[in-house]
């Protein structure tokens, strides 16, 4: 007789009998699902989008240049890009999702340009998320007050 004790028995399993749609590779609708691109050409997807990003940020800048911006930084310390980047690189992200919303609720008279500049800053310091929330939300200040007069 043994000592009593069970010994433990290991199955050495190559792969389980069942699966997930998504492991089979099967999508939602029954079809298959798009294999995941080879390095290369992902390194290159995102080459070009940071690019056009670049490019549109560049053009927002200038936009807001054209609206007012040094006009609204002479009024509104807080209305500069330094103060956004400051903000940005010290806070939070959930401070700055919050921040976010208050420049929206508070709709002041240099709301549209301080969001646009705190967008251009979330943008800068790769904060995609944030920067869409921005982004959203500096389109509803867009249509609720216009851009302010030279």
């Amino acid at each position: 007789k043994g000592s009593g004790k069970r010994k433990r028995v290991y199955k050495i399993t190559t792969e389980g009998s069942r699966k997930s749609l998504r492991l089979q590779g099967i999508g939602i609708d029954s079809k298959p699902l798009a294999l995941p691109k080879d390095r290369k050409i992902l390194q290159k997807e995102r080459e070009e989008r940071v690019i056009e990003c670049r490019e549109v940020r560049l053009r927002a800048a200038k936009a807001i240049a054209a609206c007012g911006a040094e006009s609204a930084a002479k009024e509104n310390p807080t209305a500069t890009y330094e103060h956004c980047l400051m903000r940005v690189k010290s806070m939070t992200e959930k401070g700055l999702a919050n921040r976010v919303k208050a420049i929206e609720r508070a709709a002041g008279k240099h709301c549209v340009v301080k969001m646009a500049i705190f967008k251009s800053c979330l943008q800068d310091e790769a904060m995609w998320e944030l920067a869409e929330l921005a982004s959203e939300a500096l389109e509803r200040l867009k249509a609720l007050k216009p851009l302010p007069a030279q």
